[in-house]
């Protein structure tokens, strides 16, 4: 098998398991083997960076030990990539030696402080997301060899599934959160089969997803989909997850 056919092969599988993600905790340990296995790096990280402070997840896991956290954080603002993705919001994979070369890198306090000591000579970087004032991202990073332009260009064809893979899990994990709790009275006039539907919305799932799921059509779900509105007062399926969110929508009784 060739290498570009390994390598989308490797990608599509990545972009799957992402898709079946349910819980944001659980991100860093498929994307971060997955890019390592499919770019190459010697240690890649998953990072949460903001006024709060920083913190990471590694793969492999130890490679960083508690402690550097510490000394990232105050030496984070003389990263050139963070300093970048800060000003302009432009999440692109780009390299440290796209704006500075390693000799300029090797005067850092940064470099001298912290990457030196991992050991990192090169770097590849995305953001994920921007909540408010944080950056999410993932950074790869190598002790020798550049990252490539075509390995620049790979990661920044899968930074949108990624994204769109961590997005839905935070939303899959805030409607369970909702699905934990009293329902609402509101509810109560709901058949089952309506909770049913409801509580699949409530998880993200289209019309065609939610028929699949109850071996009904997709016609069928949205008839189930428009007595739910009616009956909540509402007139779409974020409201009709949102109105009843300070009960939460129960999870159907198997």
């Amino acid at each position: 098998m060739s290498t570009v056919l390994v390598a989308v092969r490797r990608a599509v599988t990545l972009i799957d398991e992402l898709a079946d993600l349910d819980d944001p905790a659980g991100f860093a340990d498929l994307a971060l083997p997955g890019l390592a296995s499919l770019i190459g790096a010697d240690v890649s990280t998953y990072n949460e960076i903001g006024p709060g402070g920083v913190d990471y997840a590694d793969h492999p896991a130890g490679s960083l030990p508690p402690g550097t956290r510490t000394v990232f954080a105050a030496h984070v603002d003389d990263h050139p990539l963070v300093a970048h993705y800060r000003a302009t919001g432009d999440g692109r994979a780009l390299r440290i030696g796209d704006f500075l070369t390693r000799r300029e890198f090797h005067r850092r306090a940064l470099y001298n402080e912290f990457f030196r000591h991992v050991p990192t000579e090169h770097q590849l970087a995305i953001t994920v997301a921007t909540p408010g004032t944080r950056l999410l991202g993932i950074a790869l990073s190598r002790g020798r060899h550049e990252f490539s332009d075509t390995e620049r260009d790979l990661l920044t064809l899968l930074r949108a599934p990624l994204a769109a893979g961590l997005a839905r899990a935070r939303a899959r994990h805030d409607a369970r959160g909702l699905l934990a709790t009293t329902a609402d009275a509101t509810l109560a006039e709901l058949t089952d089969r309506e909770i049913e539907v409801l509580h699949l919305v409530a998880l993200g799932r289209t019309n065609v997803a939610i028929a699949h799921a109850l071996d009904r059509s997709p016609r069928t779900v949205a008839k189930h989909l428009e007595r739910i509105y009616r009956k909540l007062g509402v007139h779409n399926r974020a409201a009709a997850v949102a109105g009843p969110a300070a009960g939460g929508v129960p999870e159907p009784v198997p």
